[in-house]
């Protein structure tokens, strides 16, 4: 039994074993979660319909059992889109609907209204591991033919060409690893009174830390927002689908994937995600904020010490050379530092080598991998994305604390990652958005 049938036959979601009679012909498949959302959050998503050919669109409806009220979902269930088109197919339960117009499809899956509430622990996780189910059985089946599962949000707006890119896509050399993923770049776009200031801020700061980790040349450095993410249906089959978790299931997905093949950040084209205060997930964007807005001082929003990306720099190195040949941490780190004049306190990458148990990690990849590469691959699993955020708390924890943003404003340039683009465009804006506020330094260089 394969990877995909082994996990569609014992460990997909109940809804993807309920598509008998489902019709074929879609060419793209796209899931999007919805809770608590006005109807209008479908009228893109028609709009996508209406001008791709054959699209499938697959709407997961949820809320938890704590949140009784589902008159939002009735309403959305009302959508003149619904009410005008054809119910072509039904599950037997009558949890899963597909209407279909001339162009394309919308199936609704319903866990709100008729169907069992979403446990709150296991929230937007499930509903898109739900949808995503669905989507890898369908592209199985051969009724969806591109074998790529598109994610996304209610309050993200996809470009004209994003289900293009897939079609796209350059080969992949034959010694180099598969595509696992695709993540597409993003911005937020403000179409309501949402605090400006907070939203750029966050934005900010996701891009940070993925700059810090590019500049530390970690394998971990891509964004991880759900509503941005593309899988390949076999290798989502491999790591079993989207974790059933409240929050930070894209993160932990993408953890994953990342140990059975590539994850590409695309360059174009560009997401745009609506800005919007939410409390729908236990962290994220909407609760970070809605936390920045209520702050006092905004531009008090810390940042990881530009430090932490340089000592996870010289940690990498470290475990790429204990890999080549057994031999003495503190021995292959000091030399390192040496030849290469890091400043770098040794101590302090001995202390964090014995708290993630290191020497534990090399023997075991002496012991199971018989060449460096090997060794090195199996060291770049085991110190993964995951590891590497608790590296950088450590760091923060122990002698390398936070800065705040004004400072990073104040000090840094092009010269002194992290420092791209992108980072110098937001903080622009931030500056421009602030600037009667008089909370941003006068002399910014990143003019």
């Amino acid at each position: 039994m394969s990877a995909l049938e082994k996990y569609l036959d014992q460990y997909a979601e109940p809804e993807s074993l309920k598509l008998h009679g489902f019709p074929a012909g879609f060419s793209h498949g796209l899931v999007v979660p919805m809770y608590d959302e006005a109807p209008c959050a479908l009228d893109p998503l028609i709009k996508y319909i209406d001008t791709i050919d054959n699209l499938l669109i697959i709407v997961v409806i949820n809320r938890p059992p704590s949140d009784t009220n589902a008159t939002w979902a009735v309403e959305l269930l009302a959508h003149p889109f619904l009410l005008n088109n054809p119910l072509t197919w039904q599950s037997s339960c009558e949890g899963l609907a597909l209407y279909s117009s001339d162009t394309g499809g919308l199936l609704i899956v319903d866990r709100c209204v008729t169907g069992a509430p979403i446990p709150i622990e296991q929230g937007v996780g499930l509903a898109r591991k739900i949808g995503a189910d669905i989507l890898c059985s369908l592209i199985n089946q051969r009724k969806v033919t591109s074998p790529w599962i598109y994610n996304t949000d209610a309050d993200a707006l996809l470009p004209d060409d994003y289900f293009q890119q897939t079609n796209h896509l350059k080969k992949i050399p034959k010694d180099s690893q598969p595509r696992a993923a695709l993540i597409f770049p993003f911005r937020h776009i403000f179409v309501d009174d949402t605090p400006k200031l907070p939203t750029l801020l966050y934005e900010f700061s996701l891009h940070y830390y993925v700059a810090g980790l590019h500049s530390a040349a970690s394998p971990y450095a891509y964004h991880t927002i759900g509503s941005t993410i593309c899988v390949d249906y076999l290798h989502y089959a491999k790591v079993r689908g989207f974790p059933k978790r409240s929050g930070a299931e894209d993160f932990y997905l993408l953890n994953k994937l990342a140990k059975t093949g590539r994850i590409d950040s695309l360059i174009s084209p560009t997401i745009q995600l609506q800005a919007r205060e939410s409390v729908r997930a236990p962290f994220g964007t909407g609760r970070a904020v809605i936390n920045l807005a209520e702050s006092i001082d905004p531009l008090s929003m810390p940042l990881y010490n530009p430090q932490c990306f340089h000592y996870l720099k010289f940690f990498i190195e470290v475990t790429h050379l204990l890999t080549q040949k057994p031999d003495s941490l503190l021995g292959v780190a000091s030399d390192l530092a040496v030849r290469h004049d890091y400043a770098i306190d040794i101590e302090l990458i001995a202390s964090i080598a014995q708290q993630f148990r290191l020497q534990e990690a090399i023997d075991h990849c002496f012991k199971h991998g018989k060449t460096h590469k090997t060794r090195q691959r199996q060291m770049t699993h085991w110190f993964d994305g995951f590891r590497t955020l608790k590296f950088i708390h450590y760091l923060r924890d122990n002698g390398l604390p936070s800065i705040d943003i004004r400072y990073w404003l104040e000090h840094s340039d092009k010269h002194n990652p992290p420092y791209n683009a992108v980072l110098a465009i937001l903080a622009d804006r931030i500056s421009e958005e602030d600037n009667n506020n008089n909370l941003l330094p006068g002399d910014n260089s990143l003019t």
